[in-house]
C-alpha cells in the first residue's frame, strides 16, 4: 500500500497571465477568420465609416485591419490588451441589453498572445498616434508615431508560438474561403460603412457607402450582379422586425452557406432560423437546395443571450419557437405574393371543353382542359424566372374531378421488344419506358428497371474522371467568350478548382476582381446555358468539397449530373439499349455518384412472392 505521506502535494495556485491568455486564445481564436472577425467588430464598435482588410498568405503571414473610427486614447492602449478590459459594458445591466459587437474583453489579449501584433491608434483630439508592439503576449515597445485618426492593427505570424494549433490549420485555399465568408458577413452587416477586402494580392471587393441600400450590397456580395432579382422581406412588429433579401427558387444552392443571418446586426449561425427560411419556400425549392441571401432580425436585446460561446456566433432566444414560426410565415407570404401564386380564395378558373373520344360520337369520360393564359405582372415575373409557359393538353377525370398532365408514352401498335446481346452471352430485351424515367428490360427470368438519369450519370462520371486525370477532355469553344460575375466567396471556390475545371474541358480565366471569362465548355454541356451551368457547377463543387469529396471527383460528378439525360426525356429503343450496354461496362454499375441505385432487379421468385405463389 502506498504511503500517503510520500504523495506529492498539489498546490492550487493562479496561472500566469500569459498562460491564461493562451488558453483563452484557444477558444476565441480558432483560425485566421476569427482574428478578422474580432478586429472588424472592434472597428465597427468604434464607429468606423471605412474598414479596409488586407490579408497575406491566407492570414498566416499577416492580417491587417485599418479603420477611421474614434481610436484609442494613448494612455489606454496598453490596457486594451489586458484580459477582460473593455469599453463596451460596465455592469450586469449592460450585459442584459447588449447592442455592441464585442463585450468580453478577450479578443485583443488572445490575439496578442499567439502572434506578433502591432497596433497604431489615434483619437481626433490627439496630435499624434500611439504604437504598441506585442509578441507572444509580451509588450515589446510603446511609443508615439505619426498616424491618421483611427486604428490600424497588423497581426503577423499567427500561431508562431503555438505550433500545435498551427498544425491543425487547413490548406491556404480552405482558410481563404473562411476569411472571405467572414469578410462578406461583416460587410453585409453594415451597408452604411465603406469596405474593401484584399486577399493574397487580389482585391475581391470594394464597397461604397450605401446607407439605405441593403439590397444593392446583398446583390453585389452574394451574386456579383447589382441587378439580380431578389425577394424582399419586410415585417415590423413589437416582438420582431425583419428586413432582408433572398433569392428566388431558380437561383438556389446545394448548401446552406449562402444564407447569412443577423440578430441586432450581429452575424450568427442558427439552424432553427435556417429551417424556418427553407420551410417557407416549401415545394417551390428543389429538394436538397437552399436559398441565398441575407436576413436581419431585430429583437429586444433582453430576449437574446449572446454570452453563450467566446466566438459570439451562437445565441439563445427566449422565444425561439415563436420567432421560428413567425419567420416561416413571413417568408412564405412574401414569396407567394412576389411570384403571383394564387391562394385558395382567388385560384384561377379552369375551362372544361367536351371531347368526343368514342367511335359513335358519345362524349367520353376524359376531357382535355386548356389553362387560361396568365397576364399582368405576375405572369411576367413567372416567365422571367422559369421561362415561357409550356403549351400542352391535360386530362380532366370526371369521376375524380382531378386534372392530370398527359405525359405517358403513346404506343401506336404492339410489336416485338427489341433485343441486344450483352457481354457474357446475355440476351436483354427492351420492354419500354415508364414515366419517361424508368427503362424496363427483361433478362432471362428477371425484370430489370433502370433509372435513366442515374445510369447515364454514372457513365458520364467515370468518363469525366478519366478525362480529368489524363487531361484529354473535349472542349467546345464558345462563339463569344462570356464574362461571369461571381461573389467573392464563389470566386474563392473558382480559384481552387480552376485547373481541374480546365482539365475537364471548361476553359476560363480571371478577368478582373471577381469576374471570370468563360471561353469553352465541356462538349457534353453544349446543350445548356454556359453561364448558368458554370455557376451551378461551382455551387456543386463547393457543396461536395465541403463534404469531404475529392476536388477532381466533385468536378466530374457535377458535370455528369448536369450533362446526363433527365427525367422526362424520351429515349428510343436503340438509345435505351445503348445506355444499358454502356452501363454494363462501367466499373460500378450499381449506383450513381450520389449513391442512388442505377438498376433494380426483380427475379421470378420475388414476383412469385408478390403474387402469392409458392
Amino acid at each position: 500500500m502506498a504511503n500517503n505521506g510520500s504523495i506529492e502535494k498539489r498546490w492550487i495556485r493562479p496561472l500566469p497571465e500569459r498562460l491564461i491568455n493562451k488558453i483563452a486564445a484557444g477558444e476565441v481564436i480558432e483560425r485566421p477568420a476569427a482574428v478578422l472577425k474580432e478586429l472588424v467588430e472592434n472597428s465597427l464598435d468604434a464607429g468606423a465609416s471605412r474598414v479596409d482588410i488586407v490579408i497575406e498568405k491566407s492570414g498566416i503571414k499577416s492580417i491587417s485591419i485599418i479603420d477611421d473610427g474614434c481610436g484609442i486614447e494613448a494612455d489606454q492602449i496598453e490596457i486594451a490588451f489586458s484580459r477582460h478590459a473593455t469599453s463596451k459594458i460596465r455592469n450586469f445591466d449592460d450585459l442584459e441589453a447588449l447592442l455592441s459587437f464585442g463585450f468580453r474583453g478577450e479578443a485583443l489579449p488572445s490575439i496578442g498572445s499567439v502572434s506578433k501584433t502591432r497596433m497604431v491608434s489615434r483619437t481626433a483630439d490627439a496630435e499624434s498616434g500611439r504604437e504598441i508592439i506585442i509578441e507572444g503576449g509580451v509588450i515589446q515597445s510603446v511609443k508615439p508615431v505619426a498616424s491618421p485618426i483611427g486604428t490600424r492593427v497588423e497581426v503577423e505570424d499567427l500561431f508562431y508560438n503555438t505550433p500545435a494549433r498551427r498544425k491543425f490549420l487547413k490548406t491556404e485555399s480552405t482558410e481563404a474561403r473562411h476569411l472571405t465568408r467572414t469578410a462578406t458577413a461583416m460587410a453585409l452587416s453594415v451597408p452604411d460603412v465603406r469596405f474593401s477586402y484584399t486577399i493574397n494580392g487580389r482585391r475581391l471587393f470594394l464597397l461604397g457607402k450605401d446607407t439605405d441600400n441593403l439590397r444593392l450590397r446583398v446583390a453585389e456580395l452574394l451574386f456579383g450582379k447589382e441587378n439580380t432579382p431578389l425577394l424582399e422581406l419586410q415585417h415590423s412588429a413589437d416582438r420582431l422586425k425583419v428586413l432582408g433579401y433572398l433569392s428566388y427558387p431558380d437561383n438556389c444552392r446545394r448548401n446552406r452557406n449562402g444564407i447569412y443571418l443577423y440578430i441586432n446586426k450581429r452575424y450568427i449561425f442558427s439552424p432553427t432560423m435556417i429551417h424556418a427560411i427553407t420551410a417557407g419556400y416549401a415545394e417551390l425549392l428543389p429538394s436538397g437546395n437552399f436559398p441565398v441571401g441575407a436576413l436581419f432580425l431585430e429583437i429586444d436585446p433582453k430576449q437574446v443571450d449572446v454570452n453563450v460561446h467566446p466566438t459570439k456566433a451562437e445565441v439563445r432566444l427566449s422565444e425561439e419557437k415563436e420567432i421560428h414560426d413567425l419567420l416561416y410565415h413571413i417568408v412564405k407570404r412574401s414569396l407567394r405574393s412576389a411570384m403571383g401564386i394564387p391562394s385558395a380564395s382567388n385560384s384561377a378558373r379552369i375551362e372544361i371543353v367536351s371531347y368526343d373520344n368514342s367511335a359513335d360520337g358519345a362524349v367520353g369520360r376524359l376531357k382535355p382542359f386548356i389553362p387560361r393564359e396568365s397576364s399582368g405582372a405576375a405572369s411576367d415575373l413567372l416567365e422571367k424566372l422559369y421561362g415561357a409557359p409550356k403549351q400542352g393538353i391535360g386530362m380532366f377525370d370526371t369521376d375524380t374531378d382531378k386534372i392530370s398532365e398527359e405525359t405517358g408514352v403513346k404506343i401506336d401498335s404492339l410489336q416485338e421488344p427489341a433485343e441486344a446481346s450483352i457481354p457474357g452471352n446475355r440476351i436483354i430485351r427492351y420492354l419500354g419506358q415508364l414515366s419517361r424515367l424508368y427503362l424496363l428490360f427483361i433478362d432471362e427470368e428477371s425484370l430489370l428497371i433502370v433509372d435513366q438519369h442515374a445510369a447515364h450519370e454514372r457513365i458520364l462520371y467515370e468518363d469525366n474522371l478519366r478525362a480529368i486525370e489524363s487531361g484529354g477532355a473535349i472542349s467546345q469553344n464558345l462563339l463569344f467568350p462570356i464574362n461571369i460575375d461571381l461573389s467573392a466567396e464563389r470566386f474563392a471556390i473558382y480559384e481552387e478548382a480552376s485547373e481541374i475545371l480546365k482539365s475537364a474541358g471548361i476553359i476560363s480565366e480571371p478577368f478582373g476582381a471577381t469576374t471570370v471569362m468563360l471561353s469553352a465548355v465541356s462538349a457534353s454541356l453544349t446543350r445548356k446555358s454556359p453561364e448558368k451551368i458554370f455557376d451551378e457547377i461551382l455551387g456543386d463543387v463547393e457543396n461536395l468539397h465541403r463534404g469531404g469529396e475529392d476536388l477532381k471527383k466533385a468536378v466530374a460528378q457535377s458535370i455528369a449530373c448536369r450533362a446526363a439525360i433527365m427525367a422526362g426525356d424520351r429515349l428510343t429503343e436503340d438509345e435505351a439499349l445503348g445506355l444499358f450496354k454502356r452501363l454494363e461496362r462501367v466499373n460500378n454499375r450499381h449506383c450513381c455518384p450520389h449513391g442512388r441505385p442505377t438498376i433494380l432487379k426483380l427475379s421470378k421468385g420475388e414476383l412469385d412472392k408478390k403474387f402469392g405463389r409458392k
